[in-house]
């Protein structure tokens, strides 16, 4: 299962998605200076007990869909034509991600004022959707010979 190629594919894809839980997607710099740290889940508050500047609550859901894909497709190795729709699925939610965090975080520019500084993290969607893309196509290939091996029977 994990030993094959796509399964790696798909875990690397998988980690790359979970990454983007733990860091920061970017800061945004106003015009007073003050520096405030676009998450997944938005801009926090400043303190505790405030409520939060901004929430990406649609972007947090996406990811979490994404990485939920990524990994349960991994154990779907006996069902590759799933696996394949799955793919294809992830790979459409992964765009939809780029453009939501790109959106989100232009949204929060334009309302703060500030100034956007972009962290490298917002390229893992992309990375991630090629490796998906070629555990599609090592998954089409399994299915190609096992297709095969059942014509010569």
């Amino acid at each position: 299962m994990i030993q094959r190629i796509q399964s790696l594919y798909l875990f690397a894809s998988f980690v790359l998605i979970a990454v983007m839980f733990f860091l920061p997607l970017a800061e945004l710099v106003d015009v007073s200076g003050n520096t405030f740290t676009f998450l997944y889940r938005g801009i926090p508050a400043a303190t505790e007990g405030q409520p939060a500047i901004f929430n990406a609550l649609p972007v947090a859901i996406l990811l979490s869909i994404i990485a939920l894909i990524s990994l349960v497709s991994i154990f779907l190795y006996k069902k590759r034509a799933l696996q394949i729709r799955l793919s294809i699925f992830n790979m459409i939610c992964m765009l939809g991600a780029m453009g939501l965090v790109y959106y989100s975080i232009n949204s929060q520019v334009n309302d703060l004022n500030a100034i956007a500084d972009y962290s490298l993290i917002n390229a893992f969607p992309l990375i991630a959707l090629v490796l998906t893309y070629l555990a599609m196509r090592s998954i089409g290939k399994d299915e190609n010979l096992i297709r095969s091996m059942d014509r010569i029977r």
